[in-house]
């Protein structure tokens, strides 16, 4: 259900997002918040839509878990971990919620407390280091514009029928070409890694283990070697 898009390369690419633990899991965190936000408001069937919601979380943290032991964390310290990521993770979806409550009839204020919103756990960047808050300003803009465009996607535009089949179009990603710094000047541009180009229908999954893996989402074969 969460889709391909959390899996984008062009996230770690051009879109310049670290690629270690905390920002891959602010970028699950924002596209499962769109899907929560869908659910929640489910008035046809509320009851569905809360079940649902406890398997997407539940398959959130079992994914939480199983990356920790792709990053080398030892056995006996995951359940403790997960109890920090929960945190920080339960942080970035009040910010979301506050963002879409407090401000929802406040355009300009929302804009700029999503920028902080991706500042914060997204880029992760100290609130006081004002030289890189200033140096990332267009880019936090265009990922707060993606969130309010995506918003507005799920949880208004996509098609009951689609979501009913748990079929999810997506926004495309933010431009994120000609990147400006905080002076104006523009930045050069980072190309895909060619590590992260599958050939087509091909996705990197992850086992509980923490090994990878790869799946065929139109054959549904899956193998551990990387397909060429």
């Amino acid at each position: 259900m969460y889709g391909l898009q959390y899996f984008n390369s062009r996230w770690f690419g051009p879109g310049r997002i670290d690629r270690g633990f905390r920002s891959y899991q602010a970028l699950l965190t924002m596209h499962i918040w769109f899907l929560h936000k869908r659910l929640i408001g489910d008035q046809e069937d509320p009851h569905q839509a809360a079940l649902i919601q406890e398997e997407l979380f539940d398959i959130f943290w079992t994914d939480s878990t199983n990356r920790m032991r792709a990053h080398g964390v030892n056995e006996l310290l995951i359940n403790k971990n997960l109890k920090t990521v929960q945190q920080y993770t339960f942080m970035h979806l009040f910010h979301y919620d506050h963002c879409y409550t407090e401000l929802l009839d406040s355009p300009r204020d929302r804009l700029d407390e999503l920028k902080n919103l991706v500042l914060t756990h997204i880029l992760l960047l100290n609130p006081d280091d004002q030289k890189a808050l200033d140096l990332h300003e267009d880019h936090a803009e265009r990922i707060a514009w993606y969130i309010e465009a995506q918003y507005q996607n799920i949880v208004h535009d996509l098609p009951d029928s689609f979501y009913r089949k748990a079929r999810i179009a997506w926004v495309d990603l933010p431009d994120f070409s000609n990147l400006k710094d905080g002076s104006g000047r523009i930045l050069e541009e980072i190309p895909i890694d060619s590590d992260d180009i599958l050939p087509k229908n091909w996705l990197r999954n992850i086992a509980n283990d923490g090994t990878y893996y790869y799946w065929n989402e139109k054959t549904r074969k899956s193998q551990w070697e990387r397909p060429r």
